[in-house]
């Protein structure tokens, strides 16, 4: 892979734990979104955290096989990325309930955040392989 697209999955990879963890902490009574109604019998504050957690899959598995150097995590690179995913969600979760007065860890958000993550990683698992031999094809000076 090109140094250039290295340097941009690592800080995607950054970016994107940043706007997560700044979306797990902040507290959204004082912008008036009413995360709490329903839509299909499902709070609206689930869907959030299945869209908040749906990339997580896809950039840890290309800051995997990418970024890091080490043979394991190529070879391990889903395993990595679905154990992580689920730890960051349940920390996020945990912190905040025990470091924001303002947000509450809930077991139904963790549960939100699981599937998504789980999901991501079933499709990265899927198609991850071909797309990027597919994306590299058309990189790669011929």
């Amino acid at each position: 892979m090109v140094k250039g697209a290295k340097i941009l999955i690592n800080v995607l990879f950054i970016i994107y734990i940043g706007m997560v963890m700044f979306f797990c902490f902040y507290k959204f009574s004082s912008t008036g979104i009413d995360l709490g109604s329903y839509f299909l019998g499902i709070r609206l504050d689930r869907y959030a955290h299945f869209i908040m957690f749906f990339p997580y899959p896809f950039i840890t598995w290309l800051t995997c096989r990418y970024s890091c150097e080490r043979s394991f995590c190529h070879r391990y690179a889903i395993i990595i990325t679905l154990l992580t995913g689920l730890l960051f969600a349940g920390m996020t979760e945990l912190f905040q309930d025990w470091f924001f007065s303002s947000r509450q860890g809930d077991v139904m958000d963790y549960a939100a955040d699981s599937l998504s993550i789980v999901t991501g990683t079933a499709i990265v698992a899927l198609a991850g392989h071909p797309i990027v031999k597919i994306i590299d094809s058309l990189f790669s000076k011929s």
